[in-house]
């Protein structure tokens, strides 16, 4: 074997190595696809005023992709730091308090496939009045979650679909039992 092919295959048994060293021991969590790693590296290294506040520095982004019903939506964002400090508590508030009822919730879900109709609505809101109804739609609509797409017809805006499943993925993920067994550690890099 010539030096050019032992040192091919060097390289290839430290990568095997390395990619090893950092898989998921059996039945343990989803594993992290290097590439979001690398892409974890890359948002510590983010710099300037919208990433640096004080002694915090970093970057929160995020994506998807969701068909619901006949549409296709992706979409991506990310917000430094400082941005998320920077949101008027307010604001976030107003939206949280929005999403916070379990009818409001199914609401939104029914709406992120489309287009529904009050009469639609009334049925997964269930028994319980039309006037309740409205009042779930107008704190909705209030927070910007929910359009009026026509008379008595409403919709979510395609740039509003992956923000609410992304607000929804991460609620379940906070307000997960905590089982210290189940869940897989933080992802560290060379520097923590």
């Amino acid at each position: 074997m010539d030096a050019s092919a032992i040192s091919r295959l060097d390289d290839l048994e430290r990568r095997v190595g390395a990619l090893e060293a950092n898989a998921p021991a059996a039945g343990a969590a989803d594993p992290t696809p290097l590439a979001d790693l690398r892409a974890l590296d890359e948002l510590r290294r983010r710099d300037g005023p919208r990433y640096v506040r004080g002694l915090m520095r970093g970057a929160v982004t995020y994506a998807g992709s969701a068909r619901l019903g006949d549409e296709e939506v992706l979409w991506a964002g990310e917000r430094g730091l400082a941005q998320i400090w920077a949101l008027e508590p307010a604001e976030v508030a107003r939206l949280l308090a929005a999403l916070g009822h379990p009818a409001r919730i199914a609401l939104v879900r029914a709406l992120l496939v489309g287009v529904r109709s009050s009469q639609e609505l009334q049925q997964v809101v269930g028994s319980g009045s039309v006037g309740q109804l409205y009042h779930h739609l107008k704190d909705l609509l209030a927070a910007g979650v929910v359009d009026q797409a026509g008379r008595s017809r409403y919709r979510i805006s395609a740039s509003r679909v992956v923000p609410l499943l992304i607000i929804f993925a991460a609620a379940g993920d906070v307000a997960r039992p905590h089982d210290p067994e189940s869940e897989p550690s933080p992802v560290e890099t060379e520097e923590s």
